[in-house]
């Protein structure tokens, strides 16, 4: 059998990117003067400027961490689009460099199978249409959904609720409802804030009991019986009678909308008591402390302890909060190094196929057709904390 084998990348104990897997070939010292060329590809001007420049930061961050001795970065601008992304990434291909981290963004993409001697590991969350020569790096709907499977088992719901804005997040929802999880019933809301209010009241037949309850006030007013006395002042505190037929929810959305959905639960008086809210990874949103309504808010998302460390280091280096999505691209580099460092200083993308898999500061993954597969944990809003709950 063979023996599993651990090596520490980088120097700092902030961040270990491990095989899982045996390394028969691997040596712990580089052939001196070997030098590994990453090739960075991110919007560097234009509107995503800013967005581009903290993934630059993090993946700098990452170099000063593991050494930048036999590391050499070659950043090029892909604007934001497949053209110029196509442009840069044949001119580092021009300069012999064989791995790229990005593009960000997956309408980038649409070229670079035409680049044929370069593996792009690019920062995109997408899974479909994702050409052979580029690794999805992202937090994507396949790894979230098999968060929440697991946890779904575990708190045992059996009557879960979909829910998607229609015409947004098509693909997405597609891939959820071909997932293994099973769905009481798929919901599509319109985007307006006072049509997702009615939809909802509709959804959970509010006025029905609403009218359940003043039904029910009435017969027990007319009764002198002690216990139906107790009922009625235990009524008269509430907004409604009876139950909903669905345990769970998952929200397909993000930002405010979001948070109008869940409003909109809390008006309809469902409460996180009565219905276990869930919703997909939301890079631990704090606006949502502010939100009485996303209290007990379940969703799966990468370990936030490292995240926090992550944050603090890239916070004291360059005197700014990063993009904290950017954590990938430091995560990037590290995978990048360990494959490098351990086939004796040559990068072949086939070792980024260890069935094994690897830890990073975001987590552990395993990459495999195309995609990096991640071992996400699940956590709730509660009291202005983010409680990881599996």
């Amino acid at each position: 059998m063979k023996k599993i084998f651990t090596i520490s990348i980088l120097t700092y104990l902030l961040f270990t990117i491990n095989s899982i897997a045996t390394s028969e070939n691997s040596k712990k010292n580089l052939q001196k003067g070997k030098i590994l060329k990453i090739g960075v590809l991110l919007p560097l001007s234009g509107e995503f400027q800013n967005v581009g420049e903290s993934f630059l930061k993090a993946i700098q961050l990452a170099l000063n961490d593991i050494s930048k001795e036999n590391i050499i970065i070659y950043p090029r601008d892909s604007k934001a689009n497949s053209l110029n992304a196509f442009l840069s990434a044949k001119e580092l291909e021009d300069m012999g460099i064989n791995v790229v981290i990005g593009p960000l963004f997956f309408e980038s993409l649409e070229r670079l199978n035409e680049v044929n001697n370069i593996t792009f590991i690019s920062l995109t969350n997408k899974t479909q249409k994702i050409p052979k020569n580029v690794i999805s790096f992202g937090i994507n709907i396949k790894s979230q959904i098999e968060a929440l499977k697991k946890y779904f088992k575990k708190i045992e719901v059996t009557r879960t609720l979909l829910l998607s804005p229609k015409t947004q997040f098509i693909n997405q929802t597609e891939i959820i409802e071909n997932s293994e999880l099973k769905f009481y019933r798929a919901f599509f809301y319109d985007t307006s804030p006072k049509k997702i209010t009615n939809e909802i009241e509709k959804l959970t037949k509010y006025k029905e009991r609403k009218k359940d309850l003043q039904r029910r006030i009435k017969i027990l007013e007319k009764s002198d019986l002690y216990k139906d006395k107790q009922e009625l002042k235990k009524l008269e505190q509430m907004h409604t009678l009876g139950k909903v037929s669905f345990d769970s929810a998952l929200v397909v959305d993000f930002g405010e909308r979001l948070k109008s959905v869940l409003t909109s639960f809390m008006f309809s008086d469902i409460s996180s008591k009565e219905v276990n809210f869930f919703t997909l990874n939301q890079w631990f949103d704090e606006t949502f402390f502010n939100e009485n309504a996303l209290q007990n808010l379940h969703f799966p998302a990468i370990n936030l302890k490292n995240l926090k460390k992550f944050r603090k280091k890239y916070l004291k280096e360059y005197k700014e909060e990063p993009n904290q999505v950017s954590i990938l691209a430091y995560d990037a580099v590290g995978l990048i190094y360990y494959c490098w460092k351990n086939n004796d200083g040559q990068f072949n993308y086939n070792q980024l196929y260890n069935k094994n898999g690897f830890k990073g500061l975001h987590g552990k993954f395993v990459i495999s057709n195309n995609l990096s597969s991640q071992q996400l944990q699940v956590y709730k809003v509660s009291k202005k904390k983010f409680i990881k709950v599996n």
